[in-house]
């Protein structure tokens, strides 16, 4: 069966929120599935149509697994994330796939626009169309690499402004930006990481589902995810050298707090003495005479700039 132009199954493509769309040419004809927050019934009802394997139905059910390969002999299991920052915070979308000869099936929380810009690829070249639902499974994780580059670059932006704040005006914001960027970094290698095992793996001629010529796609996708995960590290490393620089002027300004401090208190302790000393009082009042009394306040003023001059001097301030 030759078809052009995918065909939207009316009862399938319904509100909500499931199509199925049959997709290809010649021998290469393929149905895709793809289900956003599917029901128990629409779950159950693919799981005895293709004859899914249980533990594969109950990661799908559940929505909290690592990316992974799972080979059952007539399908692949793969699960793949992907990464959307909005307003400063990481969400990682998960997408479970079922990949046969002749299906695809796609199953997602969320919605996922990386899933309408494959198809709208895979339907734009003829030529895809001859490659099966193990290209079009590319083409997805492909958008998917595609837009952490932009996220990195923002984010390499902004790590860039938080190390000109603590050179210049350090506050307490500037180190919640800090660690706030550590996490999101952290959250992106923890999905990157086994994320390149997969391309890794789907690489490989291990697996009978995914043809040799598409297999060099996934090797573009696995060297793209290795850079990331490079720029990931790289990012990693200046945040943790900008939270140095942090600490070191924190502890540089807090040292010169004290210091400010112990001169003043050093200035007026002399002054103190004088005034302690000349104002006690006694039956006799020592510096009644009105020379003593001069002589008492030129000390006063006289001694701490005499100190200011010897501080500085020593370069204390």
């Amino acid at each position: 069966m030759s078809v052009n132009s995918p065909v939207v199954h009316a009862s399938d493509a319904s509100s909500n929120g499931a199509r199925l769309m049959q997709l290809g040419h010649g021998r290469r004809v393929f149905k895709w599935y793809d289900y956003q927050s599917p029901t128990a019934e629409q779950l159950d009802a693919l799981q005895q149509e293709y004859n899914l394997h249980p533990l594969a139905m109950e990661d799908v059910r559940q929505f909290d697994e690592r990316a992974k390969v799972l080979d059952f002999g007539n399908y692949l299991f793969i699960t793949v994330h992907a990464l959307v920052r909005h307003d400063g915070e990481m969400h990682d979308n998960e997408l479970e796939v079922f990949l046969g000869h002749d299906f695809l099936i796609t199953i997602h929380d969320e919605g996922m626009p990386e899933l309408d810009h494959a198809l709208k690829r895979f339907l734009g070249d003829p030529k895809r169309q001859d490659l099966g639902p193990d290209f079009f499974l590319y083409l997805i994780v492909d958008q998917m690499t595609d837009n952490l580059f932009p996220m990195l670059e923002q984010m390499d932006d902004e790590i860039d402004v938080i190390e000109e704040e603590t050179l210049s005006r350090a506050t307490p914001k500037t180190l919640q930006g800090i660690f706030e960027h550590k996490h999101q970094l952290i959250q992106m290698r923890r999905s990157i990481a086994p994320m390149r095992d997969v391309m890794n793996a789907l690489a490989g001629t291990r697996y009978g589902l995914v043809d040799s010529k598409t297999a060099l796609y996934y090797r573009d996708v696995y060297d793209r995810l290795s850079r990331i995960y490079e720029l990931i590290e790289t990012g990693r490393d200046l945040l943790g050298n900008v939270l140095d620089t942090y600490l070191s002027v924190q502890s540089n300004r807090l040292n010169e707090v004290t210091k400010t401090l112990t001169i003043i208190a050093t200035i007026f302790l002399p002054i103190s003495f004088i005034v302690g000393w000349g104002g006690m009082n006694f039956d006799r009042i020592p510096f009644a005479d009105e020379v003593l009394f001069w002589v008492v306040n030129a000390l006063i003023l006289l001694i701490p700039i005499g100190m200011l001059i010897y501080f500085k001097k020593r370069g204390w301030f």
